[in-house]
């Protein structure tokens, strides 16, 4: 993704965000057997998760922070967790892609997935 596309992304998170707080309250995430919320400090999510397998970098600019999103990829799902000012803001989680691949070689993804790559 370029980087104004990047930009006009984390300006609607950040915007989505802001507008409507109150969806966001309450927002955790489990990995392994702990809990990941909103307002957790980074360092305490390492204590946790340990390092995330991605971080994406957005810059920021006049009007927005910079945020990282960090992406933990764990067997039966992803973790996606966006920080600000070293901040969990924002928690997402989905179930993991799952492939098999046939004899030829052909991919075959789990009913409802696209494949990516």
């Amino acid at each position: 993704m370029s980087t104004p596309a990047l930009r006009l992304t984390a300006l609607a998170l950040l915007a989505l965000l802001l507008l409507f707080p109150m969806a966001a309250i309450g927002q955790s995430v489990m990995v392994g057997k702990r809990l990941i919320s909103q307002g957790d400090s980074a360092s305490h999510v390492r204590e946790i998760a340990g390092a995330p397998d991605k971080i994406d970098r957005i810059p920021g600019d006049t009007s927005s922070p910079p945020m990282e999103i960090w992406t933990y990829r764990r067997r039966e799902n992803v973790v996606v967790l966006f920080v600000v000012d070293a901040k969990v803001v924002h928690t997402q989680e989905k179930p993991a892609e799952t492939r098999t691949v046939t004899d030829t070689g052909d991919a075959i993804l789990a009913p409802g997935q696209r494949g990516s790559r």
